[in-house]
C-alpha cells in the first residue's frame, strides 16, 4: 500500500528530482510543490479514467416514511457523502413489514413524466412503483410511500482527493503506481524530458489496462469517454 507522501517520493525518484523528499504534502515550493501537484491531478484522473470503475460503486438504504416521496443521500440508513449519480438501474424496494421476499424493481422516469404522474392534482399514497432525480439530486418516489418501505441500490462515487500524507488512492493496491506513471508524463510535458515522458506513458497504460480488466464490469461494451 502505497501513502500520498510514498507516492510524492517515488514520483520525485522516478524523474531524478534532487534531493531525498519531499517530507511532507504541505508547505512544499518549487520542483516539490509541483511533485505533490501532479501526484494529486494524477490519482484524480485515474478516478476519473472511466466512469463505471467497480471500486468507485457503492451501496445505500433508505427507510421510507409513510406521505414522504423524497429522499436525499443524507437520508440513507447510512448516509452518503460522496454522491455523484445513482445508479438508477440498480434501484429496488420491498415493504419492510413483509421483507425482501416483497422486493421488486423501481423504475426510473424522467421528471417531466414523473412530475405530470405523481406530483399534479390529487394523489393517493402507495407502494412506490416509479422514482426520478430532482435538480439536487434528491430521489422523488411515486407514488408517495404509504408505508415504510425498504429502498436499495448502487451509487456512483464522486472524486476522492489525497490530502493528507497517510492518504492511500482508492483503487486496489497493486495499482497505486499509476498516478506516479501518469505524473511522470505530466512532468515530461511540463519539462520537455521526453524520455520521462515516453517512460510514464508506457507504464502508465500497461498498469491502465491490467486495472481495466478486474475493475470495469464484465458485461461493459466499449470504452466511453473519460
Amino acid at each position: 500500500m502505497s501513502t500520498f507522501l510514498q507516492l510524492c517520493a517515488e514520483l520525485r525518484q522516478e524523474v531524478l528530482a534532487s534531493g531525498t523528499g519531499p517530507t511532507a504534502v504541505t508547505g512544499q515550493v518549487g520542483e516539490y510543490k509541483r511533485i505533490v501537484d501532479w501526484i494529486v491531478r494524477s490519482d484524480k484522473d485515474v478516478q476519473q479514467e472511466h466512469d463505471d470503475w467497480l471500486f468507485m460503486v457503492g451501496s445505500f438504504t433508505i427507510n421510507t416514511v409513510a406521505d414522504d416521496g423524497a429522499y436525499a443521500a443524507s437520508d440513507c440508513v447510512t448516509p452518503v457523502t460522496d454522491l455523484r449519480a445513482w445508479k438508477n438501474e440498480s434501484l429496488k424496494i420491498y415493504l419492510s413489514a413483509t421483507g425482501v421476499s416483497d422486493e421488486t424493481q423501481l423504475h426510473y422516469i424522467d421528471y417531466q413524466t414523473w412530475y405530470e404522474k405523481y406530483n399534479t392534482g390529487t394523489q393517493t399514497s402507495g407502494r412506490p412503483l416509479h422514482f426520478t432525480i430532482d435538480d439536487d439530486m434528491s430521489l422523488l418516489l411515486g407514488p408517495k410511500p404509504s408505508a415504510v418501505y425498504r429502498v436499495s441500490g448502487k451509487y456512483h462515487k464522486s472524486v476522492d482527493a489525497l490530502s493528507t500524507s497517510d492518504d492511500t488512492p482508492v483503487y486496489p493496491v497493486e495499482f497505486h503506481m499509476l498516478p506516479v506513471y501518469l505524473g511522470m508524463m505530466k512532468y515530461g510535458r511540463s519539462t520537455g524530458a521526453s524520455e520521462v515522458y515516453a517512460d510514464g506513458e508506457r507504464l502508465y497504460m500497461q498498469m491502465l489496462k491490467r486495472m481495466e480488466r478486474t475493475q470495469l464490469p464484465r458485461w461493459r461494451s466499449g470504452r466511453p469517454l473519460a
